[in-house]
C-alpha cells in the first residue's frame, strides 16, 4: 500500500506490516519533516474544502460555457420561418390586450399608431378659418361633445373636474382600474364627432400631478360611429407623464359621418408603497377632417 510520505515509493506487496517497521519509518519521516520545518508539510495538505474542490469548479466553468453557447445559439440562429419564438411586429392599428405606446414603434407601423413628435398649434373651437376644404371640429369638457360614462366623485379617489368650465382650459381626471392590462369597462370617457372623410386627431395633455395627469401610458380606441361598441377600427396611446402641457397628433383615421374617441381606464394607480391615485386626464380633443 502506498505510504504517507513522498521519499518511500509504493509497494506491490500485500504482506501484513511490522508495527516494528511502521514506528521507526513513522520517526525517521518525523525527524526529517523537524529539520526541514513544518512549511513542506503545510504544503502538501489538502483544500479545508476538500481534493474534488477544484475538479468541482473545472465543471462549473464548463457548464457555463455550455448554457452561454446554447443562449448565443437561440438568440443568433433564429428564422422567422422556423417556428420560433420571436416577439410579433405589428401588422395593424388594433391589437387586442397589446397596446404600445407611440413614441416607442418604429416609423413604418400604421399611421394611427405613429404620433407626430412636434407640437401642433393649440386648437380652439371651430372659428370657420381653417384651411380651404379642412373642416375643424374640438370636444372636451367645456367644449360639447365629451361624455364621462361611470363618473362619480369620492374626492381623490374619484373622478375629479378641473379648470374654469371653458373650453381648453377645462378637464377631468378619471380614476384608473389598478391594472395595467385590464379595462374597468363600467368607466370611460368619450369624444364624439358629426365628421366624414379623412380626419387627423390631435389630444391635448393637461398640465397636472400624477393624481391628475399621470396616464403612462394612457389607452384610446376609436370608433367609426356615434359612440362605442364592437370593435374598434383602430388605437393609440400617449404617455400623458411625458406630455403634459402638449397636443399630440394621434394620426389619422377614416369617418362616415361619425367618430368617436374612448378613453380606456387601464393603468396602475399604486405602487410599493401604497396608492399614489394616479388618473387619466381627459380634455381637448380636435379632428382636422378633408372629403
Amino acid at each position: 500500500m502506498p505510504t504517507q510520505f513522498p521519499d518511500e515509493p509504493p509497494t506491490e506487496r500485500h504482506v501484513a506490516p511490522d508495527p516494528a517497521l511502521m514506528e521507526a519509518a513513522r520517526a525517521r519521516g518525523a525527524a526529517r519533516w523537524a529539520a526541514a520545518g513544518d512549511r513542506a508539510a503545510r504544503e502538501r495538505k489538502p483544500p479545508a474544502d476538500g481534493p474534488f474542490k477544484p475538479r468541482a469548479a473545472a465543471i462549473a466553468a464548463i457548464v457555463a460555457l455550455l448554457v452561454l453557447g446554447g443562449i448565443a445559439v437561440a438568440t443568433f440562429d433564429g428564422d422567422p420561418g422556423d417556428g420560433g419564438t420571436d416577439l410579433a411586429q405589428p401588422s395593424h392599428s388594433y391589437l387586442p390586450g397589446l397596446i404600445t405606446p407611440p413614441e416607442e414603434l418604429p416609423e413604418e407601423s400604421a399611421p394611427s399608431l405613429v404620433p407626430t413628435q412636434n407640437a401642433v398649434p393649440p386648437p380652439a373651437p371651430d372659428t370657420g378659418r381653417a384651411p380651404a376644404g379642412v373642416r375643424s371640429f374640438t370636444t372636451g369638457p367645456g367644449c360639447g361633445g365629451f361624455s364621462g360614462v361611470g363618473s362619480y366623485r369620492d374626492g381623490r379617489k374619484g373622478w375629479v373636474d378641473h379648470g374654469d368650465g371653458r373650453c381648453g382650459s377645462t378637464f377631468v381626471s378619471i380614476p384608473m382600474s389598478g391594472d395595467a392590462r385590464r379595462d374597468d369597462s363600467s368607466a370611460y370617457g368619450m369624444w364624439t364627432f358629426a365628421a366624414s372623410g379623412t380626419c387627423e386627431l390631435s389630444v391635448h395633455i393637461p398640465n397636472g400631478n400624477l393624481d391628475q395627469v399621470g396616464g403612462n401610458p394612457t389607452v384610446y380606441y376609436v370608433f367609426d360611429r356615434n359612440g362605442v361598441g364592437g370593435a374598434p377600427m383602430a388605437s393609440f396611446a400617449i404617455k400623458q407623464v411625458d406630455k403634459r402641457g402638449q397636443w399630440v397628433v394621434a394620426g389619422k383615421f377614416k369617418a362616415s359621418g361619425n367618430l368617436t374617441v374612448q378613453l380606456l381606464t387601464r393603468g396602475q394607480d399604486w405602487n410599493g408603497s401604497g396608492p399614489t391615485h394616479a388618473h387619466h386626464a381627459a380634455g381637448a380633443v380636435r379632428a382636422d377632417c378633408t372629403a
